[in-house]
């Protein structure tokens, strides 16, 4: 047992007793007899008593419940092993640390006992785990846990002690929360999100440059024409800002038709240079194989010239 929790209840019971009454028990661990409480009922009892879970007392015992009625007995015997099982010693240098700071992160047992620290480079269980952590960002909220092993009568038990780790650093307002540039037709239902990140939270506002309106985020339904224009968005707090611009355009019908009428220029463009490229190619390997029969035709007639009588 560990020391912080109460002493273990032992219960001896017995029925089929008559006079119960008349019964006689005896609790015992090893050669201590326990104080006992008995409870007689018409032709049963039950015996109660508590273990002192000292240091002195830690180890194995055997524990003896004997109930006597005249000249008759009856006994039952159980093994009982007192133990200390301490919980094991978490330590972080600092809990709250800025942004690149180094962190001590110590896990120990008591005497006799190993332990584990979780993210600890692997290796068997140890009295005593230990490493270095350069904060950053990602490791606000992190949580490192040390745990401890004892073995019990064949059962091996665990206890565990959780630490939180709390890094502060400045806003961030990434591509990934808060997109730059935003397309929608108009009168179409869209969701539009921009969210900063930092501890401790900064504080997000987005206005349109040219008349300070908000950046209407969340879903839009339907999405207007006025929505329209370039904003800037600042995440600030106590340990800095950062500011980002985004870009929200609406098309209207007609905008999507000069976006249609675009698109298929620029495809009939595309498929006007792919054709030209095509033809011109295929001519010129005309031109060049015509090219190489001349050649060889002439070739041919220099060496029939040649040829003596």
């Amino acid at each position: 047992r560990s020391p912080s929790l109460p002493s273990p209840k032992v219960v001896c019971s017995m029925g089929g007793l008559f006079p119960a009454s008349e019964a006689r028990v005896h609790l015992a661990l090893g050669d201590h007899r326990l104080n006992t409480t008995v409870t007689y009922n018409k032709d049963s009892l039950s015996a109660t008593a508590w273990v002192e879970g000292t240091a002195e007392n830690e180890g194995d015992h055997l524990l003896v419940c004997a109930i006597m009625l005249g000249n008759q007995s009856q006994e039952s015997w159980r093994n009982l092993t007192v133990y200390s099982f301490p919980a094991p010693n978490l330590t972080l240098s600092e809990q709250e640390v800025s942004e690149g700071t180094q962190v001590e992160v110590a896990c120990e047992a008591s005497v006799g006992l190993r332990v584990r620290l979780s993210d600890a480079p692997a290796e068997p269980w140890a009295p005593s785990v230990q490493f270095l952590l350069n904060a950053t960002a990602e490791d606000n909220g992190r949580h490192f846990s040390c745990s401890a092993a004892l073995e019990v009568a064949g059962h091996l038990l665990y206890k565990n002690q959780t630490k939180e780790l709390r890094v502060l650093y400045g806003p961030r307002l990434d591509e990934s929360d808060c997109l730059g540039n935003w397309t929608w037709p108009e009168e179409t239902n869209q969701k539009l999100s921009c969210q900063a990140w930092g501890n401790p939270v900064p504080q997000l506002t987005c206005l349109r440059e040219t008349d300070g309106a908000l950046l209407p985020t969340g879903d839009l339904r339907p999405v207007k024409k006025q929505y329209e224009g370039t904003y800037i968005c600042k995440a600030e707090s106590p340990r800095g800002a950062v500011t980002r611009k985004v870009f929200l355009t609406v098309l209207s019908e007609s905008g999507k038709n000069v976006l249609i009428i675009v698109l298929l220029t620029a495809g009939a463009i595309l498929g006007a240079v792919v054709v030209a490229t095509y033809l011109y190619n295929r001519q010129r390997k005309i031109k060049i194989y015509k090219l190489l029969k001349a050649q060889e035709a002439a070739a041919m007639k220099l060496n029939t010239q040649a040829t003596p009588p």
